[in-house]
């Protein structure tokens, strides 16, 4: 069965802002006389009803711009069963038109044509809705040792963590760069941003360098 709110869903999702409204309108319009079991949805009667709502007009109805109005009005007509008197006409240079819909117009039977339109719907939902899974994705990219992985393991965001690829001799003489004992035989003084400084409190080392120094030691320790 043909279900006019999900074409309206779609169409209403893909226009613009003013087009949008208009839209509304036009749907609760169509909405409620569907409900009355009055299936009378021919664009004069449709438009006279609209135009007491704030809705698109006959002349608007009718416009190259207005197809997809005339889609949701071709919509409710084959969900009731029934068929408009002024069918459709597709105009492919229409503004603000989705293809797919325009495309739709080639199809001579309503009832085909608005089943049609119900499955592209659903099909920019699905689509709509995969979109939204691939950008909430998460990739995780660490290069680290598999120690320490398992660490890393409730991390949400992207990680590109490089393994240093040092021998022990490496490891040995960055342990001795930033040991206690080498700065204190220097008289050196190290602080809490990794900034080394001598005892005349002249630069040595920039801020960071101590704190770098062990955070690549703490990536490779075992």
């Amino acid at each position: 069965m043909v279900d006019a709110h999900e074409i309206f869903e779609d169409l209403y999702r893909q226009a613009s802002t003013r087009q949008a409204r208009s839209l509304k309108a036009l749907n609760d319009v169509l909405e409620a006389q569907y409900k009355t079991g009055v299936h009378r949805f021919s664009i004069a009667e449709v438009a006279r009803l609209s135009a007491t709502q704030g809705g698109p007009s006959a002349q608007t109805i009718r416009n190259k711009t207005g197809l997809v109005y005339r889609q949701l009005i071709g919509a409710w007509a084959a969900q009731a069963g029934v068929s408009t008197k002024n069918p459709i006409s597709a105009d492919a240079k229409s503004n603000r038109v989705p293809k797919d819909y325009q495309l739709l117009q080639l199809i001579p039977d309503q009832a085909v044509r608005a089943l049609f339109g119900q499955i592209i719907a659903e099909r920019n939902r699905f689509r709509n809705e995969l979109n939204i899974l691939k950008a909430q994705s998460n990739l995780i990219v660490d290069k680290r040792p598999t120690h320490k992985l398992a660490q890393s393991s409730a991390h949400c965001a992207v990680q590109i963590v490089p393994a240093p690829n040092l021998n022990d001799m490496e490891i040995q003489a960055l342990k001795a760069a930033v040991s206690d004992d080498f700065f204190e035989v220097r008289c050196w003084v190290v602080s809490q941003a990794g900034q080394v400084k001598d005892d005349c409190k002249r630069e040595i080392y920039k801020h960071g360098y101590v704190n770098a120094i062990k955070k690549i030691l703490s990536e490779i320790s075992v």
